[in-house]
């Protein structure tokens, strides 16, 4: 059955509230009196009211209080004023301060009905205009989440939609930890640093113990002193907590806050947020099996670099070396976080091809020949190859199979000249040469530091990439290259993928 209309009916003459029951006792609605502003204050605090009939004059409080009351407590309710000295100011007034309409007494029944029949269906249409524009709103929210996999990226959008959309404060998001068992802080948005360095949302407060606990969504208020401290009822005026589940299991909580904001929030609002939770679980969900596979295949593919390391006993440490140099001028040209990381990745991964070339030629003392110099050529397509098919490395590839072309065209395997070549082939070419020529080799002893760097004096222009070449010797005279850093060692320890700075 469809629940009846709440009327919330506030006058100081307890006739005139016994009146108006009767008037419209065959109406249908629910009707609560309150017969001073005090007591409507207390109803309209406990109580969900879909429209306030109050007296303008009442002793101390006005109906003017009775209205700002309301729409501080509860902004959807509908307010009709009634007087009984009625004049052009306070009617002015009153509607300027948002009243939907003014009764004059004494009034009839038939003006009474039809005041409240239009103020109703005035508060319908409201929520159902305030109901489209949220389906539009989680439409948009959708949307937005399923176009990232980073989790960071991915748990940030989530906060700055549910705030701007529900209208909260601050905004965060915890996250249970499958080792502990316990939930620990991932983003924040707008969060006091006074809440925060009190440990409020930190994971082991009561309110995050009583959402995971029972897996249920909860809207909390200052008043209930067993979820808040004297602090926090002081700075919090409403607060969302809403579990994300996946499956059936709790995966960490969502919680959003009113501090500056006077209405606290609606169980409409509560709905709501079910939806983007929802989303945002399996997001996160999605998100969180996206990095451990994406971890998986990284593990993997590194311990196939440091096995192409093991078996040429010449360049232990030369990916990592090299990997070294490219972030440090990937970071001089100013180049973004996520391309560093595709750096370092590429950097790590451009000679994985060399697990198809035979020992005898990957350590051959003395020159390779024709057909020993085609195969080892062919490492830098065998390592596309092996990448091939794994969406997230794409990125890597120009510096796989690119490092050794040269700028004048002469280099393989495509012989791209100049900037054609990939700007990532051209940095890779320069990091790796120098490396190579530090390095020992069988078929030729290490050369110095300053070798390397004459070498790419001499071939910049002809071997490589002018602008790369002097961005290398920029950061070299500002020791922004870390001498130490390339010092050969014996015993180089295996490769491991930093993630972040």
């Amino acid at each position: 059955m469809k629940e009846a209309s709440h009327i919330l009916v506030v006058d100081d003459e307890k006739y005139i509230c016994d009146l108006i029951q009767e008037m419209l006792v065959d109406e249908g609605y629910q009707i609560t009196s309150a017969y001073d502003a005090r007591q409507a204050f207390r109803f309209l605090e406990n109580q969900s009211i879909d429209l306030v009939l109050t007296d303008l004059v009442m002793g101390e409080k006005s109906g003017v209080d009775v209205l700002n009351m309301t729409f501080k407590i509860q902004p959807e309710t509908v307010v009709v004023m009634m007087t009984g000295q009625p004049t052009i100011e306070n009617a002015v007034t009153v509607l300027k301060s948002g009243a939907y309409d003014y009764l004059m007494k004494p009034f009839s029944l038939e003006n009474l009905k039809a005041t409240i029949k239009r103020g109703l269906e005035k508060k319908k249409l409201r929520q159902e205009n305030i109901h489209l524009k949220e389906a539009v709103s989680l439409y948009k929210i959708s949307e937005a989440m399923g176009s990232t996999t980073k989790l960071d990226h991915l748990l940030n959008l989530i906060l700055k939609m549910v705030i701007k959309e529900l209208g909260g404060d601050m905004a965060s998001i915890l996250l249970l930890d499958d080792k502990s068992k316990r939930l620990r802080p991932k983003a924040f948005l707008g969060m006091s640093p006074d809440l925060l360095k009190n440990g409020f949302l930190a994971g082991t407060d009561p309110v995050s113990e009583w959402v995971v606990k029972n897996a249920k969504p909860r809207i909390f208020t200052p008043r209930e002193t067993p979820f808040f401290n004297g602090e926090q009822r002081s700075m919090v005026k409403s607060l969302i907590s809403y579990p994300l589940l996946a499956k059936g299991k709790v995966l960490g909580t969502l919680n959003l806050m009113r501090t500056y904001h006077p209405s606290p929030f609606t169980t409409g609002q509560l709905q709501s947020l079910s939806i983007i939770a929802s989303k945002a679980a399996s997001a996160i969900e999605s998100s969180v099996l996206y990095e451990n596979l994406r971890e998986a295949y990284l593990s993997t593919l590194t311990a196939l670099a440091n096995a192409v390391e093991a078996r040429d006993l010449y360049t232990r440490g030369h990916t990592e070396r090299v990997w070294y140099m490219a972030e440090s001028l990937a970071t001089q040209m100013s180049w973004g976080e996520d391309k560093i990381q595709e750096v370092r990745m590429g950097s790590i991964l451009h000679d994985i091809g060399k697990i198809g070339v035979p020992d005898s030629i990957l350590n051959k003392r003395g020159p390779l020949n024709k057909e020993e110099f085609k195969i080892m050529k062919s490492h830098t397509t065998q390592g596309v190859a092996i990448l091939e098919g794994i969406e997230f490395l794409k990125p890597t590839h120009p510096y796989v199979l690119y490092h050794h072309e040269r700028y004048d065209g002469k280099g393989y395997p495509e012989g791209l000249k100049g900037e054609v070549i990939p700007m990532e082939g051209r940095l890779m070419a320069v990091v790796d040469t120098f490396d190579a020529i530090t390095s020992e080799r069988p078929y030729r002893k290490r050369g110095n530091l300053i070798k390397a760097i004459n070498e790419l004096k001499d071939n910049c222009g002809t071997q490589f990439d002018p602008f790369v070449v002097d961005i290398f010797l920029d950061a070299w005279e500002k020791k922004i290259i870390d001498r130490k850093r390339l010092v050969i060692k014996s015993n180089n320890n295996p490769i491991h993928l930093v993630t972040k700075s």
